[in-house]
C-alpha cells in the first residue's frame, strides 16, 4: 500500500522538477556569449544576365539548436546572391520565433565573397530587432554556411550553419 503514494510522489517531483527547469532555461541573462547550429531548407531562383552575372534569390526555413540564446527558435530566411563573374556575396534577413512567441530579426550583411560552386563560407548576422524577451537586443555573430547537401528537389536546397557570437539585453 505504500508503494501507491510514494510513486504519486515520485510523479509529482519529477514533474515540478521539468516545468521548473523549463520556466529557468526561458529565463536568458541579460548578455553573453553562445554557439548554435542552425538546419535550414529553401527554395531558390536564379537568373542569369549575360555572361557575367548571376542573381539568386532564395526564401527559407530553418530551426536552431543552441547552449541557451536562439535554443529551440524556428526561422524564416530570404535574401539574395549577385554573382558577378563566378563570385558573390550574399545578404538577407531572418525572423526567428522563440516557443513563446516571441521575435527576434538577423540582417545578414553583405557576407564573404565565394564562388557559385563553393560549399562553404562566413556570412555574419547582426541582431536589429526584437519582441518579448528579445526586445532591445544588440549584438551578432559569425556564421559558417555548409551547402554540400544533395537537394530532394530541384530548386530546392539544404545547408547547415555553425555560429558563434555575442548578444546583450537591455
Amino acid at each position: 500500500m505504500q508503494r501507491r503514494p510514494s510513486m504519486l510522489s515520485a510523479f509529482r517531483l519529477s514533474t515540478a522538477m521539468f516545468f521548473g527547469t523549463v520556466a529557468m532555461a526561458a529565463d536568458l541573462p541579460k548578455e553573453g556569449t553562445f554557439s548554435c547550429t542552425y538546419y535550414g531548407f529553401g527554395t531558390s531562383k536564379a537568373t542569369k544576365v549575360g555572361e557575367e552575372r548571376l542573381l539568386v534569390v532564395f526564401d527559407e526555413n530553418g530551426l536552431t539548436l543552441s547552449n541557451g540564446f536562439l535554443d529551440h527558435m524556428s526561422w524564416h530566411c530570404w535574401g539574395w546572391t549577385d554573382f558577378r563573374s563566378g563570385i558573390g556575396q550574399s545578404q538577407g534577413i531572418r525572423v526567428g520565433t522563440d516557443r513563446a512567441g516571441n521575435q527576434l530579426v538577423v540582417d545578414f550583411a553583405p557576407g564573404e565573397k565565394h564562388a557559385t560552386n563553393q560549399t562553404s563560407w562566413n556570412n555574419p548576422g547582426t541582431f536589429t530587432t526584437g519582441t518579448g524577451q528579445f526586445a532591445g537586443v544588440s549584438g551578432g555573430f559569425s556564421n559558417v554556411i555548409h551547402t554540400d547537401f544533395r537537394p530532394l528537389v530541384e530548386g530546392t536546397y539544404h545547408d547547415v550553419n555553425n555560429c558563434q557570437g555575442t548578444y546583450k539585453l537591455p
